[in-house]
């Protein structure tokens, strides 16, 4: 496997676009519950682990960009194979093939299921599941500009929602926030682990970084994306914590989108049908992203035809959701999703950016 990348015209983007991959990937399925599962850590005071995540998620942006300004052209598999050779190279490429892959299964599945609770209780998971991997398909098929330009059209077509829950907003109860710093240092840090799912998405950066055409530009859309996502989860968060109680919100799967039930307009009764709805559109980007990843990785590593393997991710996805049926079974690999992010989103860069140092040091001193 070559360590830099041959990338064609066709295939490039402008850093701009960046921000409309790196965000769009961020927010996603986890946005829908991620009220509920810092107040579960950190209560009143999940506010300041967003604050304290949203950091560390700077923090590692950084390290990432670092780490690719040290080649030409490579992605995080050339890097690994060139870092720690062919072997240990590939093995790190297959752990981030499975974990690609439990996301996008993960991704698909808690949206279905939001679905089934809030619009159609007796749709088929087959008959979703084959809707979202068509879309997915057919996107994919179309080239990664497309893939991008699905990112860039669905986000204009979302941002909206944003401003819907002014209504929410205005039945908040400060109270519930109070008494401020109540949690523990270790609840705080707790709390910002437990965002870990809800913003995955980040590490597009370490596969599309050899496709953007002005490389030097990467920094601000990269850290724009960054902290709108930290924006919008911190909204979301705040404005569930003052809405609901504290015993409602620790009962409320999906707290952001029952922010929506009160919202209603004159010719629009239950405005979280439409919410729901729409919510495809930002959760379909984080399908689209990942199988193209998925693709391109299986393609670098095993050199598998990449019409073929989107195929067979399909198929593999499709029986895969089916199989995976029951509310508990999603929790637990939803978790066990979450566990592998954390680690080789947040922490693994950490480690290929010493082994980097390391190394150039090394051969600085052997040069003297």
């Amino acid at each position: 496997m070559k360590v830099n990348l041959e990338v064609s015209k066709a295939d490039s983007f402008r850093a701009f676009y960046l921000f409309f991959v790196v965000h769009t990937l961020q927010i996603g399925a986890g946005l829908m519950g991620v009220p509920r599962i810092l107040f579960l850590e950190a209560e009143s005071d999940a506010w300041i682990s967003i604050l304290v995540g949203g950091l560390y998620l700077h923090f590692i942006a950084w390290i990432m960009i670092k780490i690719l300004r040290e080649y030409e052209n490579a992605d995080i598999l050339g890097i690994q194979t060139d870092l720690f050779g062919k072997v240990f190279g590939y093995i790190l490429g297959c752990a981030f093939v499975v974990y690609i892959f439990l996301i996008l299964l993960t991704v698909i599945k808690n949206y279905i299921e939001v679905v089934q609770v809030f619009i159609f209780p007796e749709i088929p998971i087959w008959l979703m599941a084959l809707f979202l991997i068509s879309l997915m398909v057919y996107a994919i098929l179309g080239g990664l500009r497309v893939v991008v330009g699905t990112c860039f059209l669905f986000f204009f077509l979302t941002v909206w929602l944003v401003f819907t829950i002014y209504k929410p907003i205005t039945y908040m109860d400060i109270g519930h926030f109070l008494p401020v710093f109540e949690a523990s240092p270790t609840e705080i840090l707790s709390g910002a682990r437990q965002m870990t799912y809800s913003v995955l998405g980040m590490e597009v950066l370490l596969f599309v970084y050899p496709f953007v055409d002005n490389k030097k530009h990467v920094q601000l859309p990269v850290h724009l994306a960054v902290a709108t996502t930290t924006f919008l989860v911190l909204l979301v968060t705040v404005v569930s914590i003052g809405y609901f109680s504290p015993y409602q919100l620790k009962e409320t799967v999906w707290a952001t989108l029952s922010l929506f039930k009160i919202i209603s307009f004159s010719m629009i009764e239950r405005f979280d049908f439409i919410a729901v709805s729409l919510w495809m559109m930002v959760v379909l980007p984080n399908v689209i992203l990942f199988s193209w990843i998925l693709q391109q990785s299986l393609h670098r590593l095993f050199r598998i035809n990449k019409k073929k393997s989107l195929y067979g991710i399909g198929i593999l996805i499709f029986f895969s959701s089916i199989l995976l049926e029951y509310r508990l079974d999603i929790n637990r690999l939803t978790d066990i999703t979450a566990k592998v992010g954390f680690y080789l989103v947040f922490i693994y860069p950490v480690f290929v950016y010493l082994a980097l140092l390391i190394r150039k040091g090394w051969r600085k001193g052997r040069s003297l």
